[in-house]
């Protein structure tokens, strides 16, 4: 088969995926959704409130293990010396085999995000339970006053301001560093799902914690040989932190950590096609 692409092929490709993936992780899935569920049941049986950042900690968290699982437990066969024969002779191209398997690896933690999002707010509206609020951000302005650490400027304008701004210059990067982040971490546990025959999840969150701290080594010897942080005279307690400091510190820092990530996520997305093709069996 070539390497062209066909949008009937693509189609064909897609459900016979689907299939696999929702007979394969879909148990899985629904309960990864639930998960606002257990937390409201346990405030009913428990009487206590559980504050909304804890609510959208686990959101993110389950979100998180759904990128951890969903590649091995849905598409573990892909490289199974016998089972991968079937993938392999799929009467697709490499790039039709290749988008249908990130897309569904994809949209497993969006699903995730939004369903047990839109969960957690209709349990909201019950009139037992411990969910009194609605997750109303996933800012981070949002989430700091969700969790009712909320500034008044009257009492304090200098700190207000200084809060706002470094909030206001932080949240593009902020935003964008979750986006790359979820990106680079399913690009990752797709990549191991394909490189390794056993032990897949394990063996690759071995190698992204590896990867993740040979990142930020060379992050902080590049900051460190440029002289970015002020305190770097000698002196970090005799530093005056203000608002333009600190302002530039967090801004570098995440820019450069941004696109350190960026370029490691399109390399494994790069490294995943590549795997795809040559696979052998």
């Amino acid at each position: 088969m070539n390497n062209t692409f066909d949008f009937n092929r693509f189609g064909k490709v897609l459900r016979n995926d689907g299939s696999i993936y929702f007979r394969n992780f879909g148990l899985t899935l629904a309960i990864l959704c639930g998960i606002p569920i257990v937390g409201w049941i346990l405030t009913l049986v428990f009487g206590f409130t559980m504050p909304s950042l804890v609510r959208w900690i686990s959101i993110y968290f389950t979100m998180f293990i759904a990128v951890i699982l969903v590649p091995a437990k849905a598409f573990g066969y892909m490289n199974h010396p016998r089972e991968g024969v079937r993938f392999a002779m799929l009467p697709a191209s490499n790039w039709e085999k290749y988008l249908s398997y990130v897309l569904f690896c994809l949209l497993t933690p969006v699903c995730v995000i939004f369903c047990s999002w839109g969960i957690d707010s209709l349990l909201t509206l019950l009139p037992i339970g411990g969910f009194e609020h609605y997750i109303k951000s996933f800012s981070v302005q949002g989430i700091i006053q969700d969790f009712g650490v909320e500034m008044d400027a009257d009492m304090d304008t200098e700190s207000y301001t200084m809060f706002k701004e470094i909030m206001n210059d932080f949240q593009p990067h902020y935003v964008l560093s979750i986006i790359i982040g979820i990106l680079l971490n399913i690009g990752i546990f797709m990549l191991g799902n394909m490189l390794f025959k056993t032990h897949k999840t394990a063996k690759t969150l071995v190698v992204m914690i590896g990867v993740s701290y040979a990142i930020s080594m060379i992050m902080q010897s590049f900051l460190l040989a440029r002289g970015i942080f002020p305190w770097q005279n000698g002196n970090a307690f005799g530093v005056s932190m203000d608002i333009e400091t600190v302002k530039n510190l967090g801004t570098t820092s995440m820019t450069l950590s941004n696109i350190l990530h960026c370029l490691l996520t399109i390399g494994v997305y790069i490294g995943l096609f590549v795997k795809i093709k040559t696979q052998k069996y």
